[in-house]
């Protein structure tokens, strides 16, 4: 009879490690392979739903420093304010540089619109998607 005892023991004994080998395995550990939003420089890869091909020097991007943004819009540099609140994303007044490059003419002007309809944010990995409510705007992709 105790010899019946003792196998019940450790078959529960069994099942109870198996048990937590399985859930610790299934758990988050606290890591993601996410780029983080701040201190990365994110290029933009498509607007509107148009691929994005860089035809001046200048190559469009963000980058998200604690409580300023800054970046290239393709001709100009900007910088100026944002407020995060989760995924809530919404740029504030933006300063420029003014200057003239005709060879990517309204260029500027399309990616200054999506940043001001800019509502809201996701991370994918290397990619940071923009969003007006429910439809994506921007796709950038982090720099390497």
């Amino acid at each position: 009879m105790k010899n019946i005892q003792n196998q019940h023991a450790m078959i529960r004994y069994i099942y109870l490690i198996l048990t937590i080998v399985f859930i610790s395995g299934c758990t988050h550990n606290g890591q993601s392979s996410d780029t983080p939003l701040l201190d990365t420089t994110w290029n933009l890869s498509e607007l509107f739903s148009e691929k994005i091909l860089y035809s001046g020097s200048k190559i469009p991007h963000l980058r998200f420093e604690a409580e300023r943004v800054s970046g290239n819009d393709g001709c100009n540099n900007f910088f100026g304010s944002y407020t995060l609140d989760e995924d809530s994303l919404k740029f504030g007044m933006l300063g420029s540089t003014r200057m003239a490059c005709p060879h990517i003419e309204g260029f500027e002007m399309i990616f200054n619109t999506m940043l001001s309809i800019t509502t809201r944010y996701l991370i994918d990995g290397n990619k940071l998607e923009l969003y007006d409510n429910d439809k994506l705007i921007a796709s950038f992709l982090a720099a390497e």
